[in-house]
């Protein structure tokens, strides 16, 4: 079982501010969360339009997945990101098929010259790539309220059936439990793009675990576990640090113990704000695939817990470098070195109390000179 026990206060804010920096040349910035924002208002935007083939279903378009939580991660070795819609129809699910609902939905795109350009069809989705920046991946779905707040239906091409979903309420219980953190104070729904001060402890964690994931599965890509499950498991493990390591550690036993509970059965990931049953984790019906899981959480640990005993700036620096590959891990240790060794260089370096974060604000608690960087 791991642990960052490692009570340093030095050491563990040091260690956060290069996770989150980490995290912050993963996710959007800010100029590429507006376009994302622009180019969706004006999808959605043509299909509800008067004159539209789905204008009488009053389509409404939002955000789902990494981007309404929060935890947006540029994929290993690629510009695009990846970002989740759902385009909400007002028509009873029995009266139409799901083959016909997607092909309603992709007329309508293709009667627009600049999106059909663009487009690729997939399983469950209307693919649209805006090249270097992201591709939006819009799922149709039949409004399903009778069961509730934020039911749906979404039409799965390869079944040929209905899958249910609620994008809605999941947001909803995964920021609830983000909140758990004291770094966040307000019980008002997050923002979509939140500054990393803002960010609770567990949206980064999400966002490293994904990134681990990333690096890990880079040549097997069809057996990595999707970030649903990873986003759900870290949510539900998670206890409120305020520490991104101590929270990524405290996630990392959970999972473990689950795995070890379950005596070799697969872990059962369901939507927790789904009223009907929606098992997150099919890619698992592949024995392959959890056994690769159940390894990777093992390794994960290790190194994990390795990090935690770590001393010196070059043992520091390589594991980070394996966990989360070499770029953009060695820009963000150069920053951020530079940075707390110019604030170092006044002599007004400290923690804040009850924080742990490093500033030169009167009333922080004066460190002394040597930190793992010059170890």
């Amino acid at each position: 079982m791991v642990t960052m026990f490692r009570a340093d206060a030095t050491f563990l804010s040091e260690l956060d501010r290069i996770l989150e920096g980490i995290c912050r040349k993963l996710q959007l910035t800010p100029t590429q969360h507006d376009l994302a924002r622009q180019h969706y208002e004006a999808v959605g935007n043509w299909l509800e339009h008067e004159g539209s083939i789905l204008a009488p279903y009053h389509p409404k378009i939002y955000p789902q997945g990494s981007l309404a939580m929060g935890i947006t991660n540029k994929p290993l070795g690629k510009e695009e990101y990846d970002l989740d819609f759902i385009c909400e129809l007002s028509i009873p699910w029995w009266t139409i098929s799901p083959e016909d609902l997607v092909s309603k939905f992709e007329y309508r795109i293709r009667e627009h010259q600049d999106y059909t350009a663009r487009m690729e069809r997939g399983n469950r989705c209307i693919r649209l790539t805006y090249a270097h920046n992201f591709h939006l991946d819009i799922v149709p779905a039949c409004s399903n309220k009778g069961l509730g707040y934020g039911q749906i239906r979404i039409p799965d091409k390869k079944a040929k059936s209905w899958k249910d979903s609620n994008s809605k309420d999941y947001i909803k219980w995964f920021n609830k439990r983000a909140r758990q953190s004291r770094r966040v104070d307000s019980a008002e729904p997050l923002p979509l793009q939140e500054s990393l001060e803002e960010k609770p402890a567990l949206k980064c964690a999400v966002q490293l675990f994904k990134r681990h994931r990333d690096v890990a599965f880079r040549n097997m890509l069809d057996l990595a576990p999707v970030s649903i499950v990873l986003g759900t498991l870290c949510a539900i493990h998670y206890q409120g640090q305020e520490s991104v390591g101590e929270a990524v550690a405290g996630i990392l036993n959970g999972i473990a113990q689950s795995i070890a509970q379950n005596q070799g059965s697969i872990l059962l990931v369901l939507n927790p704000a789904n009223k009907v049953r929606e098992d997150l984790g099919e890619r698992w019906k592949n024995a392959e695939a959890y056994e690769k899981f159940v390894v990777w959480i093992g390794e994960f640990n290790k190194l994990w817990l390795e990090l935690s005993n770590a001393k010196g700036y070059p043992e520091i620096s390589r594991l980070l470098e394996t966990l989360f590959d070499e770029q953009p891990t060695r820009d963000v240790i150069r920053e951020d070195a530079v940075q707390v060794g110019n604030i170092r260089g006044t002599g007004q370096l400290g923690i804040l109390p009850g924080s742990g974060t490093l500033t030169s604000q009167p009333g922080a608690i004066h460190i002394p000179k040597n930190t793992f960087y010059g170890n």
